[in-house]
């Protein structure tokens, strides 16, 4: 793919919230065979991967992440926005759902990140195409969500576990006393 598609994949996907705005800190490393979260292709041995921890870990090629990076600096600068308001959206989606039975919290915190798989986002309802990454929740009923979609997802699982802990924690306290 040109640098000048990419660019422009990277625009829209910022802007659609498909791909939050890149953060300044990485990790890096040899390439371990992830896809790559901009290009879409598979990270060689022989190439350096960065690992980017956002709303959901992602990885990317070096020369990928420097064009993310830059678009969403722009991204940032016009939008006013790190990202954290379509974050904060979709997890109000997750509450409201959680609220109204069409959407069940997480179990666990146990997924794996790949490959869209043609399938309808479980948070969103929007479709999940092919060429896009996306989580799929293990060992539940099938699942799959886009990568910001399950990131707000299970933040909100999340919560609802804690607090069932600390429901049960207060009944056994009152059923000791």
């Amino acid at each position: 793919m040109s640098q000048s598609t990419l660019r422009e994949t990277v625009r829209e996907r910022l802007a659609s919230g498909w791909l939050f705005p890149a953060p300044h800190k990485v990790w890096a490393g040899k390439g371990t065979g992830h896809v790559c979260i901009v290009c879409g292709t598979a990270i060689a041995p022989s190439e350096v991967e960065n690992e980017v921890a956002g709303p959901t870990t992602v990885w990317s090629h070096l020369p990928c992440y420097s064009i993310w990076r830059e678009e969403s600096q722009t991204y940032e600068r016009v939008n006013g926005t790190d990202g954290t308001a379509y974050l904060a959206d979709l997890r109000q989606t997750v509450r409201d759902r959680f609220a109204n039975g069409t959407l069940r919290a997480l179990p666990h915190d146990r997924s794996w990140t790949g490959r869209g798989v043609s399938d309808i986002c479980a948070v969103c309802s929007r479709p999940i195409f092919a060429a896009e990454s996306s989580q799929e929740v293990i060992g539940v009923q099938r699942a799959h969500a886009h990568l910001v979609c399950y990131r707000a997802w299970l933040l909100e699982s999340i919560a609802v576990r804690q607090s069932d802990e600390r429901s049960s924690a207060e009944s056994n306290d009152t059923a000791a006393s």
